[in-house]
């Protein structure tokens, strides 16, 4: 334990919070977290050296807090920003709780997308999105960098063969198009079920740090296609339908339902992409297994959206979908990772 630790928790927790730390398990993040008790209960401590980082979190949860309950509470904070304390959720994400009982897990999905709704609509008043972290609005440029990380760390690699000055002409199509979607909220960006921990029965929302504004459907479809999370037809679209009902309620406006769909569906193309591209680097590249595994459910996933009819205005993007989607096609990366073909950088 570092000193500047020692000396944050004795200040403000006395010797015994010092005696009861203990780091736990790290995410893929390069931040810290401790658990530790105070008076009678365990509270988390994060250590982080991105102070901008932190502060986009700190200012997040103190907004957002203003509107729901369900998320961490802050309770202090170093003077540099790199210690800071919140309200201890639990171990129990709700990843595991799908994993484990299922008739829970569907109550939780149910809060989950409305009190999702909550955070888009409510918490999008008043926010100041200078405060974002690295990115303040989900824009073209930001939906280039995400089909060329797609691109280059998974496409590259899988054997498919494209013409790429096509797919080029229609990533930037793509970006454009999707830049003009309405139903701009705040979006949270990796709304997914490991990022959800479930405390006294309801769901608390982590790691938000990286919203921005955006297209609201884009945290919907992280949550229900997560590739992992695996979800039947039928809890995608009784989720969908919940959600749709609660954002009408919280904006009080006329929805024009084709409409929402249809930016539902750029999202979906779109997110789907960028975890491939995330899943190849830290997966094929790192070698990483989380990541390696579910590059499998990933490209399942493609294979349900291959039809849609959105992808008629980006035909090499569909053409590549589709051929990604093919079973022989993991079968062809998976083999050529187990030759080594494919080099990670370890």
């Amino acid at each position: 334990m570092n000193s500047k630790i020692q000396t944050f928790l004795n200040s403000h927790y006395g010797p015994t919070a010092i005696d009861s730390l203990e780091l736990l398990a790290q995410s893929g993040s390069s931040r810290k977290y401790y658990r530790f008790k105070s008076e009678g209960k365990t509270l988390i401590l994060t250590e982080s050296k991105n102070i901008e980082e932190n502060k986009t979190f700190i200012y997040f949860t103190t907004h957002f807090l203003k509107v729901m309950n369900n998320l961490p509470k802050i309770d202090k904070i170093s003077e540099d920003f790199s210690l800071y304390t919140q309200s201890d959720l639990g171990d129990q994400s709700l990843m595991n709780l799908l994993e484990t009982d299922k008739s829970q897990a569907k109550e939780i999905f149910i809060k989950s997308v409305k009190q999702l709704a909550k955070l888009q609509v409510l918490g999008n008043e008043n926010l100041d999105y200078s405060q974002a972290f690295s990115y303040p609005k989900f824009n073209y440029l930001m939906v280039l960098r995400d089909l060329f990380s797609f691109k280059n760390y998974f496409l590259n690699l899988s054997g498919v063969e494209f013409n790429q000055g096509r797919l080029l002409a229609d990533f930037e199509r793509f970006a454009l198009d999707f830049e003009k979607l309405p139903n701009q909220y705040f979006v949270y960006r990796d709304f997914q079920s490991r990022n959800i921990m479930v405390h006294n029965d309801e769901p608390f929302f982590i790691d938000y740090q990286g919203g921005m504004k955006g297209p609201v459907q884009y945290d919907l479809v992280s949550l229900l296609w997560q590739a992992k999370a695996n979800l039947s037809d039928e809890w995608k679209s009784g989720l969908y339908e919940i959600y749709v009902k609660e954002f009408i309620e919280l904006t009080q406006k006329d929805l024009d339902g084709f409409e929402f769909k249809r930016g539902y569906d750029f999202c979906l193309i779109e997110r789907l992409l960028q975890v491939l591209g995330t899943y190849g680097f830290r997966g094929i590249y790192e070698r990483k297994p989380h990541f390696l595994e579910s590059i499998e459910f990933a490209l399942k996933n493609l294979n349900e959206i291959k039809s849609l009819a959105l992808l008629e205005n980006y035909p090499e993007m569909k053409r590549v979908i589709e051929e990604l989607a093919k079973p022989e096609t993991f079968i062809k990366i998976k083999n050529k990772m187990d030759e080594g073909e494919i080099d990670g950088y370890h």
